[in-house]
């Protein structure tokens, strides 16, 4: 249900005037560190609007308010905008970006605010320069007008930081500073100045809890030659952690001194995507190097220790799966059951919680029976959520944080007896799903050329879906990572890096048909070499690490060629040996075994 905004639009309105008798008023999802998914303090743009999907951008004007997002969250804002609100579906054929509606509907010499904490300096520049060959003004204004309005806005996270011991990090600190001073002498620059949380987590083999699911930590780093500066809360720093990072020559500041810090800089300094205006402003334009930080490059490959761990923790995690869908397909058919999806998201999290090595979850569960599927980044709430239907779809988007490692995966099931058109739907979700793991191709292709492998086979039949195909995921990290990822997008492709040995990524096409199911198979694959091509350039594929049954009743072997066959066998015979053997270590019952025998068996 939507909730009522008109009284905080009035209030941001006035504060709108009185700071610099702005026209419109932009407010990011983005807190100072361009995060996807950030602490509470910087839900402004959730709580002015009452959106809470992960990625949108507000824009209030004096008479109207809009909200862009992107085809991931069409139902859901459709759900939680009120009547002062317009939803504005971003690339979409006919919407307007922010920037070229602010430009065609703000007259010349109007301003336009916005807070520079919260803007990239690549996105600000952008939009000054679209806004002013419109005669319009971009008034970076430093003080947040939405916290103005929000009368309880929490502060920032405290909790304490924590070292990521080296037997799941793989690669020492002081190696990981030399490589990437490598990177700052390649660029021709002094010094560099590190923003992205995940960055930061990694370079320092420290990680956190500030963000819920993420394991990072609200922090700045400037390194150059010479020196390491970390700019940190003090309260997050324990006696431990303070001798570790004296040990390797890392100085400790002030979160918010990074500010004054910087207009000190001498020389040419990288500036990473992330890093946002107000920090910027104070580099000389000269000086400034603007570029996708070396780090997202460095840490998109993994060690052998990182990936010897994603491979452990995702049997573990299959393992979880499996005992939460064997328990769940029992249950719904017994009489009087009474399962909602926030209980089964509830039931499925204290399952993994069972396994070694469990930290969180990696994200909001998303947990949706039968229409609630169609809804791509669902969040159940209990009281208005739906009861899982005993005869119905059910898809479960799901991952957890472990030390050794991060996962995401996604299964749908039908619970009853699916219909010819869910069955056909499913299988070419799958058939795709399976054209992508196969592909064989060079070193550095971009996952953008791979997309469409992926959606062919509902190509084919007039069906689509409107989200990427892959991500990146990090190790015991952020479980969305760049710079690589497997998307029909163009918005990305300049910064997009190639496939390269060792890379983690999602493989997840689907299907939605609106109000009533959803179609999604999420695996996490590994970049691996094969034995076709030259000696100096291996060609590419994808292994997966991901250990969790498909659904067997939702296929139509009839329509699947036979290497697609072979290819579900096989990956359902690597299942239910590696989730088998952890069952038999750990004393499972017989029932859980010959479940995982039956979902596993050959087509």
């Amino acid at each position: 249900m939507a909730r009522k905004t008109g009284e905080l639009l009035g209030r941001l309105r006035k504060l709108m005037q009185v700071h610099g008798n702005l026209a419109a008023y932009i407010i990011p999802s983005d807190d100072p560190h361009m995060s996807e998914y950030v602490c509470d303090k910087f839900r402004r743009r959730e709580f002015i609007s009452g959106f809470t999907g992960s990625a949108g951008t507000a824009v209030v004007c004096l008479d109207r308010a809009l909200l862009w997002t992107d085809g991931r969250y069409f139902l859901q804002a459709e759900n939680q905008l009120d009547e002062n609100w317009t939803l504005m579906k971003d690339r979409m054929p006919g919407t307007p970006t922010d920037q070229e509606w602010l430009s065609s509907n703000l007259k010349k010499n109007e301003r336009v605010g916005i807070d520079p904490k919260t803007c990239s300096v690549k996105r600000f520049n952008t939009l000054d320069k679209q806004l002013r060959g419109c005669g319009i003004e971009l008034i970076a204004v430093n003080e947040n007008l939405i916290e103005m309005v929000w009368d309880d806005a929490p502060s920032l996270p405290s909790s304490e930081v924590f070292i990521h011991d080296m037997k799941h990090a793989g690669q020492p600190v002081m190696d990981k500073l030399f490589t990437l001073r490598n990177e700052i002498r390649k660029k021709q620059c002094e010094s560099i100045v590190l923003s992205a949380l995940d960055d930061i987590a990694w370079l320092y083999n420290l990680r956190g809890s500030d963000v819920n699911y993420n394991p990072v930590f609200y922090s700045f780093a400037i390194v150059d030659q010479d020196t390491s500066t970390c700019f940190i809360d003090a309260a997050k720093i324990n006696n431990d952690v303070e001798s570790y990072l004296k040990e390797i020559g890392v100085e400790i500041h002030p979160y918010d001194e990074v500010y004054s810090v910087v207009r000190n800089l001498n020389g040419r300094v990288f500036l990473p995507l992330s890093t946002n205006r107000a920090i910027a402003q104070y580099i000389e334009k000269d000086n400034q190097v603007i570029g996708m930080s070396p780090i997202q490059e460095l840490k998109a490959v993994k060690n052998e220790t990182e990936l010897e761990g994603m491979r452990q923790c995702h049997i573990r995690d299959g393992a979880a799966l499996c005992e939460y869908f064997h328990w769940l397909e029992n249950e719904v058919h017994k009489p009087g059951c009474d399962i909602d999806e926030v209980d089964a998201a509830d039931k499925a999290e204290m399952f993994r919680k069972g396994y070694d090595k469990f930290v969180s979850l990696s994200f909001d569960t998303i947990s949706s029976s039968g229409p609630n599927g169609a809804i791509i980044h669902y969040k159940p709430a209990k009281g208005s959520c739906l009861k899982i239907d005993k005869d119905d779809m059910y898809l479960i988007d799901s991952g957890a944080q472990y030390l050794d490692g991060s996962t995401d995966v996604t299964r749908t099931i039908h619970l009853g007896e699916p219909t010819q058109y869910q069955i056909d739907c499913f299988t070419r979700v799958l058939m795709g799903h399976i054209d992508l793991s196969m592909a064989i191709f060079p070193p550095e292709t971009k996952g953008t050329c791979l997309d469409c492998l992926a959606r062919s086979h509902l190509w084919n039949v007039g069906l689509n879906y409107q989200h990427g195909t892959g991500h990146g995921v990090g190790s015991f990290l952020n479980v969305h990572e760049g710079p690589c990822r497997i998307s029909s997008g163009s918005r990305f492709s300049k910064y997009e890096m190639g496939l390269k040995p060792g890379m983690i990524l999602s493989n997840e096409p689907g299907f939605y048909e609106n109000g009533k199911f959803g179609i999604r198979i999420e695996s996490l694959v590994e970049v691996v070499e094969t034995d076709i091509g030259p000696s100096d350039g291996k060609y590419l594929t994808f292994e997966p690490i991901t250990m969790a049954p498909i659904d067997l009743k939702l296929i139509n072997p009839k329509i699947m060629t036979a290497k697609q066959i072979d290819w579900l066998n096989s990956y359902h015979r690597k299942v239910k040996e590696n989730v088998g053997n952890i069952f038999d270590e750990l004393g499972k019952e017989q029932g859980l075994k010959d479940w995982l025998a039956q979902k596993t068996k050959s087509i």
